[in-house]
């Protein structure tokens, strides 16, 4: 049998241990909740795309035309207004990790009354110097949308204290596939195109979510695109390069 000190050192014993895991529970490093996600989010903004070359071809009329120096407009809420969707998903071993898919409608509008610099053929005549770009071309928009399709990572930045844990930064990258309908008017014929595949570019993005509850975030978005644009025109087709910049903010739902 045990004696009554035995008793008391067990006891003292177990006091000692129940006193002793709570803290070294708090010690430790807690393991990681496993935080997959699927978010469905919906945006709109505002684009700037920098000024490029035009290059018209349309080889039966004899011109190949360069138009250096076109300036754009975005008129991001002129129907349709300027909008993007995307579908992320976030990873149970690597929550910090995700895959997006994303369509972004904005538009580009060619300042066709500003001056350019010619240089090629205009049907079948040298075409050189700068001249007003609505001497060969009256209209030329994207106004239906550059319309670009794009699959991204993501990394977004967990248990940053920020806002009380509640805001999350994030940045992704990825491939972008472009779409654009366009409507030109080029040397006083008008065209009008369906959606063209315009080949592959460049989307990069970073930006913050803040969860207003456990379902719904707010966001801010900076992005950035580049690659090709090339789209039919009466009797031959045109091309520019497209280099545009991006702020969207808009509204998520964990699903």
């Amino acid at each position: 049998m045990c004696s009554m000190q035995d008793a008391a050192r067990n006891a003292r014993a177990r006091r000692a241990v129940h006193a002793v895991v709570p803290v070294l529970a708090c010690a430790l490093p807690a393991a990681p909740a496993a935080q997959a996600e699927t978010l469905f989010s919906v945006y709109t903004g505002s684009s700037y795309t920098r000024d490029s070359t035009l290059h018209l071809s349309q080889p039966a009329a004899g011109t190949g035309l360069d138009l250096d120096g076109v300036a754009w407009d975005a008129d991001p809420f002129k129907p349709a207004p300027y909008y993007g969707l995307r579908v992320t998903h976030f990873y149970d071993d690597h929550p910090n990790w995700g895959a997006a898919l994303e369509f972004t409608h904005y538009k580009m509008y060619a300042k066709t009354g500003e001056t350019v610099t010619a240089s090629g053929t205009w049907r079948g005549a040298p075409a050189n110097g700068a001249v007003p770009m609505e001497r060969y071309v009256q209209r030329f928009e994207m106004s239906h949308g550059v319309n670009m399709l794009s699959i991204n990572g993501v990394y977004r930045w967990l248990d940053t204290g920020l806002a009380a844990g509640r805001l999350e930064p994030y940045a992704g990258a990825g491939l972008a596939y472009y779409l654009p309908h366009a409507e030109s008017t080029v040397g006083n014929v008008q065209h009008a195109t369906g959606y063209d595949g315009a080949g592959f570019g460049l989307h990069l993005f970073a930006g913050a979510r803040y969860l207003l509850t456990e379902r719904i975030g707010a966001f801010a978005e900076l992005k950035f695109d580049g690659g090709n644009a090339k789209v039919g025109i009466a009797d031959g087709n045109a091309e520019t390069r497209v280099r545009s910049f991006h702020a969207v903010a808009g509204v998520s739902f964990r699903f």
